[in-house]
């Protein structure tokens, strides 16, 4: 017999939300929904009073990312799958984790595939800390091997999200400084581009200043805040940013 699996969907758009409990429902009737959340509060609620197996969660929700939500959960003894509409330049990294994906419109197939996998690891959970080591491990990859488009007078850019040191704003436009220290000048505001990266490990620390935090390399309190990137560059750290900043960092 057939054991059953308790899943929970987390997707801020309900449409999305109804159509994979529909392909959950006609093709891996194993499955069992135990419940739904859409945003920060929500999730953390649910999965405080219930115990899934697995979790189908969208990667980015709103205004924030899938990870920051993650940071806020003590206890992670469930296995994820990442919901995504992200570009295949922005999905490739997954397919090599141990977790795994599923590409927005889902496709009954990967989704048979994606459930057949968690039936082999149902016995198989791993502690809350090696799970978490495993979400951080993901990211980290994930970062090494994603792509992202820009574009600007020239053309279209296809770039490592790695090797985006930092944004800086300028009116409305945005030039992304990059590691070889390269300049691109995009026309549109930082706000656009803060939506856009805030899934990829990126922070706004300033009103003018979007930074990938894996090239921050210390956080200066003396004269004012500020932090030191990768390339020496010396950027200011607004009093409004500075407690996400050391959350971020985990400055204790």
């Amino acid at each position: 017999m057939t054991q059953t699996i308790k899943s929970i969907i987390i997707d801020d758009e309900q449409k999305d939300r109804e159509n994979l409990r529909i392909l959950l429902d006609a093709y891996c009737p194993h499955v069992e929904i135990i419940g739904e959340a859409k945003d920060r509060n929500s999730i953390l609620k649910i999965l405080s009073e219930l115990k899934p197996d697995i979790v189908f969660i969208d990667i980015q929700l709103g205004t924030i990312s899938v990870f920051d939500v993650l940071s806020e959960i003590d206890n992670i003894d469930f296995y994820i799958v990442f919901v995504t509409a992200f570009d295949k330049y922005a999905i490739h990294g997954y397919q090599y984790n141990a977790i795994d994906y599923l590409l927005k419109p889902v496709d009954p197939k990967r989704l048979i595939k994606v459930v057949d996998k968690m039936y082999r690891f149902k016995d198989q959970i791993r502690s809350k800390e090696n799970t978490k080591n495993d979400h951080e491990e993901l990211y980290t990859n994930t970062m090494d091997t994603q792509k992202i488009s820009i574009t600007d007078i020239k053309g279209i850019h296809m770039v490592k999200v790695i090797d985006i040191l930092y944004c800086v704003s300028d009116g409305n436009y945005t030039t992304f400084v990059m590691n070889d220290e390269k300049e691109i000048i995009i026309s549109r505001n930082l706000k656009y581009f803060e939506s856009k990266l805030i899934v990829y490990g990126f922070l706004r620390i300033h009103k003018s200043y979007l930074v990938n935090l894996n090239h921050i390399n210390s956080l200066i309190k003396e004269q004012g805040n500020y932090v030191i990137i990768k390339n020496g560059k010396f950027l200011p750290v607004s009093r409004n940013c500075k407690k996400k900043l050391c959350e971020k960092m985990n400055i204790l």
